[in-house]
């Protein structure tokens, strides 16, 4: 019952947060948009023994693939797996590339947020409402 009830409150601050406060939620956003940590580095220190150990665990998933037919769906985990692994031993460049690609933003919720912030806003306090409702029905 804490546990519900500090979901209404936490429902509660984000939406008349949300309701009120644009330059808030602006500021907020820009904090938790910054990088913590650069993954690339770590990682392209560490790209052969990553890559062994996803074309072995690839090769293992792909056995028990064709020792259970019944869960085809492992084949193409498998497979995708063992694709990149491959690309990290054989092609290092391409994590740059991909990193590149993934780090240009293709659709902020930044913005979608601070346009729909009255509504959402609206729900958030509502949720509330309605968590703090079944939290006095539950400890009635």
């Amino acid at each position: 019952m804490e546990l519900l009830l500090f979901a209404g409150i936490i429902a509660l601050i984000f939406g008349v947060l949300s309701l009120f406060s644009r330059e808030m939620l602006l500021y907020l956003g820009d904090a938790l948009n910054r990088p913590i940590v650069s993954i690339d580095d770590k990682l392209k220190a560490i790209r052969i023994p990553l890559g062994l150990v996803l074309v072995v665990i690839a090769g293992w998933i792909i056995s028990v693939a064709f020792s259970y037919p019944t869960l085809w769906y492992l084949h193409i985990i498998g497979i995708v797996i063992l694709f990149f692994g491959l690309l990290y031993l054989f092609v290092p460049r391409w994590l740059d590339h991909l990193s590149r690609f993934l780090d240009q933003t293709m659709l902020s919720t930044d913005e979608i947020l601070i346009g729909l912030r009255k509504a959402v806003g609206i729900v958030l306090m509502l949720a509330a409402i309605y968590i703090f409702y079944s939290v006095y029905l539950v400890g009635r």
